[in-house]
């Protein structure tokens, strides 16, 4: 009841359009971003981790028929392949650096950039703000799809969140 009521007030803000994929797509995002808010009141903090690990699990369970590689750049590639359009990943290093580091706990880490991503169009179109819950269930996504290509176990921290672009540390739990 109490999503049904959030969604109501969200919304008055939809812009009926022409076309009915618009529609289609505006009320998904409206839907994400009520489920959202609701687990927010719900849990509170505790939120994050609950839609990180649902991530987790739903990513390895999306890429059981994906190539398995055992380089990050195959696994990149690969994603941004199956999801054109909607994920656009990239490895980042500043010039002359590598991409590959170990982090301050000895983790063997890389940073990606994430610039086409479903989350923070929604988060973006309800006037919301990113690194939210909502946002970890793109980390977990991420995690659980590249941990099941590389047949790793993979952490990610997100670095940045901007309205084009949002800079995330991956790193190999050793």
């Amino acid at each position: 009841m109490v999503l049904y009521l959030h969604f109501t007030r969200q919304s008055k803000a939809m812009q009926p359009s022409k076309d009915s994929e618009s529609n289609r797509v505006d009320a998904y995002l409206s839907l994400l971003t009520t489920i959202n808010k609701g687990i927010v009141d719900l849990l509170g903090p505790a939120s994050k981790g609950l839609v990180f690990g649902t991530g987790v699990d739903e990513g390895k369970r999306i890429a059981l028929d994906f190539q398995k590689t055992d380089t990050i750049q195959s696994a990149i590639r690969t994603l941004n392949e199956a999801y054109e359009g909607v994920w656009s990943i990239e490895l980042h290093a500043k010039e002359g650096e590598s991409h590959f580091f170990i982090d301050s706990l000895g983790q063997p880490s890389f940073n990606v950039i994430v610039r086409d991503c479903p989350i923070r169009d929604a988060v973006k179109s309800k006037n919301m703000e990113q690194c939210g819950p909502i946002c970890y269930l793109t980390n977990g996504y991420l995690c659980g799809m590249l941990g099941e290509i590389l047949d790793e176990k993979v952490g990610m921290e997100i670095l940045h969140a901007g309205p084009l672009a949002c800079k995330k540390r991956i790193f190999f739990r050793v």
